[in-house]
C-alpha cells in the first residue's frame, strides 16, 4: 500500500447521494498528492512547492511586487516574502525598487532562475503526462475545462480569456 493511503480509511470517504466520492474530496485528495509529487520534483534544484510557484508566477509575469506575487501565488505576504529572501539567497531572482514607488520592489528571475525554472517545468510536465496518460486527448481537455470552471465559479482565479 502506498504511503498515502496507508492512513485513509476507504470506508470514511466522504460520498454523494449516489454513493460516489464527493468531488470535493477527491479534488483535495489531489491536490495533496500533487503538491507531494511537484515537491519530490523541484526539490532537485532546493525549491520548494511554493518556490516553484513563485518562480513560474514571475516567468509568465515579469517585474511583480511581494503584493502582487503573493496574490498571484495564493499565499501570505508575509509567507511570501520569506519565498523571495529565499529565491534571492539562492540567486534565481532580483529586486529592484519600483520606479515610481520607493518602498516597492520588484522581483525578476535571474538567468540562473529562468534555467532552473525551465528544467523544473519539464518536470511538472512529465508528472502531468504520467498521471494524465489513461485519458485521451479530449478526456484531458474536458477535465481541464471541467475543473477551470469549477474555479471560476468559486472565484477563485482563472479569467475568461
Amino acid at each position: 500500500m502506498p504511503a498515502s493511503d496507508a492512513f485513509h480509511d476507504p470506508q470514511s470517504t466522504p460520498r454523494d447521494s449516489a454513493g460516489e466520492p464527493r468531488i470535493s474530496y477527491v479534488v483535495a485528495r489531489l491536490e495533496q498528492a500533487l503538491r507531494r509529487a511537484i515537491n519530490d520534483r523541484v526539490s532537485q534544484h532546493g525549491l520548494t512547492v511554493l518556490q516553484y510557484t513563485t518562480l513560474s508566477v514571475l516567468g509568465h509575469r515579469r517585474e511583480l511586487s511581494n503584493a502582487q506575487l503573493a496574490r498571484r501565488a495564493y499565499m501570505s505576504p508575509q509567507a511570501m516574502s520569506e519565498v523571495i529572501d529565499a529565491l534571492e539567497k539562492k540567486g534565481l531572482i532580483t529586486r529592484s525598487s519600483h520606479p515610481n514607488h520607493r518602498r516597492v520592489y520588484q522581483a525578476t528571475l535571474t538567468e540562473r532562475g529562468e534555467e532552473v525554472l525551465a528544467d523544473c517545468e519539464r518536470l511538472v510536465d512529465e508528472l502531468e503526462a504520467e498521471i494524465l496518460a489513461d485519458l485521451t486527448a479530449g478526456d484531458q481537455r474536458k477535465l481541464r475545462d471541467g475543473l477551470i470552471s469549477a474555479v471560476r465559479k468559486l472565484h477563485a482565479g482563472l479569467p475568461e480569456r
